[in-house]
This record gives structure tokens, C-alpha cells and sequence, in this order.
């Protein structure tokens, strides 16, 4: 089928949506580009032109996935719970391709997102307590969410926001209400 009147985006969200479908039944590693670009409808040349490999697909969707989170907050005022619970919900809607990225082995890529979200870009300029303070809360930030995947996402989104509440630094939590 060929796709004509498509904007880049949905030709991106076509790829990653067919690449995630086919992770649900076959390996990653085993996936060909032809196997994608066969699912979403598009050519070989379409593929190239977004991405330059199949990791790039799942950045693309968990990029999209955190843009569409921080889009939909906006510039609520939120007290730090209720971002955190509107965060989990967030993915939670998305669990099927989170678990299906978790279970081929990628949640490694969410660490790469987590880190341009939560401010570990640029950090060279920073004073050094302010480096470690914000390793220290992307590296939990992930580690939270890869034992919430391994437990099948089981635990409710108001649940995940008080357990990680429970562990943020009072300079983390300060910056989110300076933030808003």
C-alpha cells in the first residue's frame, strides 16, 4: 500500500508503529528493513530518509512518547505527585510497546531520552554537585521505570509517583517547583 499526502511524522509514527507490531511476534535482531517498510507501507528509500537504523525507529518513538507527555503538561501547575502520577499514566498507555521494547532487550534507549528530558545534556557547564545531583535522578528516574517494566507494569501510576517521591533529593524537588 502507498502513502501519499503524509507529513514526515506520520511517516516516522508509521515505521516505528510497524517495527513495534513486528517486535511483538519476532526479535529485533531478527527484523529485517524490508520486514518494516513492508508493514507500514512504505519504500526502502521512505525508511532511509527518517532513519539511518532500527534503534533510531525505537529513539523515535520513545522521543515522541516523552514530547507528547511534556506537551500534554504543558505549563500546568502541578504539585511534584501529580506530575509524577500524570508521567506514569503517560506510559502506562503505552505499555504494550514499552514491555515489547523492555523484553527485546532496548530499555537502554529510554536511559538516552530520559537524559535530553531530565536536563543530562549540557551538564559540562554545571557546578559538579549540580553534574551528580541530576545523574543521580536520571539514573533512578530509569531504574524505576525498568523494574516497574520488569513487574509488567503492574503497580498504578499513583503508586509509581509516591515510590519515587519517597526517593527524590530535596534539590530535585525543588527544582520541579521552580521549574513550574
Amino acid at each position: 500500500m502507498r502513502r501519499k499526502s503524509v507529513t514526515s511524522e506520520m511517516m516516522r509514527s508509521y515505521i516505528a508503529d510497524s517495527l513495534l507490531l513486528l517486535m511483538e511476534h519476532k526479535n529485533f535482531q531478527s527484523i529485517t528493513i524490508a520486514e518494516i517498510v513492508k508493514k507500514a507501507g512504505v519504500n526502502r528509500s521512505t525508511y532511509y530518509r527518517h532513519f539511518d537504523k532500527k534503534e533510531d525507529v525505537i529513539l523515535y518513538f520513545l522521543e515522541h512518547l516523552s514530547k507528547t507527555f511534556l506537551k500534554s503538561v504543558g505549563s500546568q501547575e502541578l504539585v511534584l505527585e501529580d506530575y509524577l502520577t500524570k508521567l506514569y499514566a503517560h506510559y502506562l498507555q503505552s505499555k504494550k510497546q514499552m514491555l515489547t521494547i523492555y523484553n527485546n532487550g532496548l530499555s537502554a534507549l529510554l536511559l538516552d531520552v530520559l537524559k535530553k528530558c531530565l536536563g543530562g545534556e549540557g551538564l559540562e557547564n554545571k557546578p559538579i554537585s549540580e553534574q551528580y545531583d541530576t545523574a543521580y535522578h536520571i539514573g533512578g528516574t530509569f531504574n524505576h521505570f525498568l523494574l516497574w517494566f520488569s513487574r509488567d507494569m503492574v503497580d498504578p501510576p499513583e503508586t509509581m509517583a509516591k515510590y519515587t517521591l519517597a526517593v527524590l533529593t530535596p534539590s530535585v524537588q525543588e527544582k520541579h517547583q521552580n521549574a513550574q
